[in-house]
């Protein structure tokens, strides 16, 4: 038998078990809608026609319809006059037309003393309101749970021939 003088290396390399470990992810996205509001402001409404008339600012209609009364305040007037003119020259003491003439240049002077403005404007005003609608928001969650990786590295052995002797 023959015996040859060699020297080896040898190279082992462990086996190896990497972990790797994945947390978890959480994404959550929001479409935003808000809210939607109208608004119905408080409404106010005055009327001053009154409180004009009374300072003498009068419309159209007004003084066509003061002029209308007046025109009809004077006619009874004319008219109850004139009856009461008739019944004084009636009867045996009756008034000649001088004397009923000589009445009618004697007037009373009456005074009344008012205060401007008779009337105050008149307020009012219909409630306000505002609608408010809100509308949520669509979510959506996108969830991806934790994991672990794992990668397996066996184990090796490598023999290297140093030396190889040829001398026996």
């Amino acid at each position: 038998m023959r015996v040859y003088p060699v020297s080896l290396r040898y190279e082992i390399t462990k086996a190896q078990l990497i972990i790797n470990k994945i947390p978890a992810e959480v994404k959550v996205e929001t479409e935003p809608q808000g809210y939607n509001m109208e608004q119905h402001p408080i409404r106010i409404q005055i009327d001053n026609k009154n409180f004009f008339e009374s300072l003498g600012f009068k419309s159209n209609k007004s003084i066509i319809m003061d002029a209308v009364e007046l025109g009809e305040k004077a006619t009874l007037d004319s008219m109850a006059r004139y009856s009461t003119e008739k019944n004084l020259m009636l009867g045996p003491d009756g008034l000649s037309v001088a004397e009923i003439a000589a009445r009618r240049s004697y007037r009373t002077i009456t005074t009344t003393l008012e205060f401007i403005p008779e009337f105050k404007p008149e307020i009012s005003w219909e409630d306000g309101y505002i609608d408010i609608n809100y509308i949520i928001g669509n979510r959506r969650v996108e969830y991806t749970p934790a994991r672990l990786e794992f990668e397996y590295i066996p184990y090796s052995v490598k023999v290297y021939v140093d030396k190889w002797s040829d001398e026996v």
